[in-house]
């Protein structure tokens, strides 16, 4: 019985031994680290202020920017006859690639250059006559259909909904015989989702 006791307690004073010495660990590195951060810190604000100092004489003897291989192109078009504005989006064709401003100007002579970053360029152009966003909600053989109001003002069905106008109301069956004009896929999107 002595022998599981002095085994019992050599036990007991390892566990102990190894819990002081992994604190006095913990706490001799506690009072380096605030040294050690100071120093650091000290050592990165020099950095800093030297990628500072080079970046600011880079800025003024660099290059023009250029565009990147991952901008993004905006192709703004304003219709001058009904005034809207569409932009389509597009990834920048390699061609375009690492081209400067003047560069982009030169090859996209019809278009203004809007806005120009390395990651984002926009460019504008004004086009005659009228966009082809312009639609009429009507009814046909009792369901409400699409149209596309095309530059003469004249009607070409695009789409039957399959949206019966059995559960309209009579003011909804009345604008819609007149014709409900709706610019924009967004809005037409709307519009039908609201006779579902």
């Amino acid at each position: 019985m002595k022998k599981w006791m002095v085994i019992l307690f050599l036990i007991i004073v390892i566990i102990v031994a190894v819990f002081i010495g992994t604190s006095i660990f913990k706490l001799e590195n506690n009072d380096n680290n605030p040294k050690q951060q100071q120093e650091e810190n000290t050592n990165t604000e020099n950095k800093i202020e030297n990628v500072m100092k080079n970046d600011i004489s880079i800025d003024i003897n660099s290059e023009e920017e250029k565009i990147s291989p991952n901008a993004t192109l905006i192709l703004k078009k304003t219709y001058k006859e009904c005034g809207h504005s569409i932009k389509d989006y597009a990834a920048i064709p390699e061609e375009l690639v690492n081209l400067t401003k003047e560069e982009l100007e030169e090859q996209y002579k019809d278009w203004k250059v809007e806005k120009f970053t390395p990651l984002d360029i926009t460019l504008t152009k004004e086009i005659e006559g009228k966009c082809n966003e312009h639609y009429i909600l009507k009814l046909k053989d009792g369901v409400i259909a699409i149209y596309e109001e095309k530059e003469d003002e004249s009607e070409v069905l695009k789409e039957m909904t399959g949206i019966s106008t059995e559960y309209l109301t009579e003011n909804d069956k009345m604008e819609l015989e007149k014709g409900i004009k709706v610019y924009g896929k967004e809005e037409l999107n709307s519009m039908i989702e609201d006779y579902e």
